[in-house]
C-alpha cells in the first residue's frame, strides 16, 4: 500500500488546473484517471467521502490508499480520480464513486488562521500564483525561495474587515532564503474562521483579498469572490 505524499508541485501543473472551480477532465478513457482537482476529506459511516472545490461529492472505493503514514486521513488533497465502472461525468450530476490514483495524488498542507501574527517572522515569497476559496478553505499556490536544508512554514491571518470584504495576509513564517537558496512551489490551505466579525455579505457572497510580501518588499495581492457559507 502506498501512502499519499506531501505536495510540492510544479508551477506548470498549478497554472490552469488548480484554479478552476469546476471539474478538469481527461479525455483519454484508457487513462488511470478521469478528472482531478482539490478536495476536502470527510470520514463517513463505512467509508470516506471527498468534496471537491467544484462541488462534487465522491465516494472513495480505495480509502486505505489515501492514508497518511501515521494511519490518519489527510484533511485536503489534490487528487486524480478514476470513475467506477458505469459512471460517466454528466452535467448537473454531483455525486460519483471513484478510485483515487495515489501515484499522482498528493496531500495539501492545512492550517487554521494564525491568531498571533505579531509573533511571526515574514520572509519574501517569489510569486503568488493563484488564490481560491471553497469548502471553508482559502487555498494558495505560491513560489518561494528557501534556505537549503531548512523546513518551511506559512501562515494566514485576518487583517481587517470592510463591508463585504475580508482582508487576509499570507505570511512566509519559517525557512526564508539566505543568499544561498533553492526555489520551490507549493499549495497550502488555510481554514477560514467560522465567524468573521462585522462582515456584510452581499447576495450570500464576500470578497477575500490576500496580500503577501514579495521580493524587494513589494506587496503581492490577489482577490476572489466566494460564497459565504456560514
Amino acid at each position: 500500500m502506498k501512502n499519499l505524499k506531501m505536495i510540492v508541485v510544479t508551477l506548470a501543473m498549478l497554472m490552469g488546473i488548480f484554479f478552476t472551480s469546476c471539474v478538469d477532465t481527461n479525455s483519454n478513457s484508457s487513462s488511470t484517471y478521469d478528472f482531478y482537482g482539490c478536495a476536502t476529506v470527510y470520514q463517513a459511516a463505512g467509508g470516506v467521502l471527498l468534496v471537491t472545490d467544484g462541488g462534487l461529492t465522491l465516494t472513495v472505493t480505495n480509502p486505505s490508499d489515501i492514508l497518511l503514514k501515521d494511519g490518519t486521513y489527510p484533511t485536503r488533497i489534490f487528487g486524480y480520480y478514476k470513475l467506477a465502472a458505469g459512471e460517466v461525468l454528466q452535467d448537473n450530476k454531483t455525486a460519483y464513486t471513484v478510485e483515487v490514483n495515489n501515484t499522482y495524488s498528493s496531500v495539501i498542507p492545512t492550517k487554521d488562521f494564525n491568531q498571533k501574527p505579531d509573533t511571526l517572522a515574514n520572509y519574501a515569497i517569489t510569486s503568488l500564483d493563484g488564490f481560491f476559496v471553497a469548502n471553508h478553505y482559502a487555498t494558495v499556490s505560491l513560489s518561494f525561495p528557501y534556505a537549503s536544508g531548512s523546513s518551511v512554514n506559512f501562515d494566514m491571518f485576518e487583517q481587517k474587515v470592510s463591508n463585504d470584504t475580508l482582508y487576509v495576509k499570507l505570511n512566509y513564517s519559517k525557512g526564508g532564503a539566505t543568499p544561498s537558496y533553492q526555489a520551490s512551489q507549493i499549495l497550502y490551505s488555510f481554514k477560514v474562521p467560522e465567524i468573521i466579525s462585522d462582515i456584510q455579505p452581499k447576495n450570500d457572497s464576500i470578497w477575500v483579498k490576500v496580500s503577501a510580501r514579495g521580493a524587494y518588499d513589494q506587496i503581492i495581492e490577489k482577490s476572489v469572490r466566494c460564497k459565504y457559507e456560514y
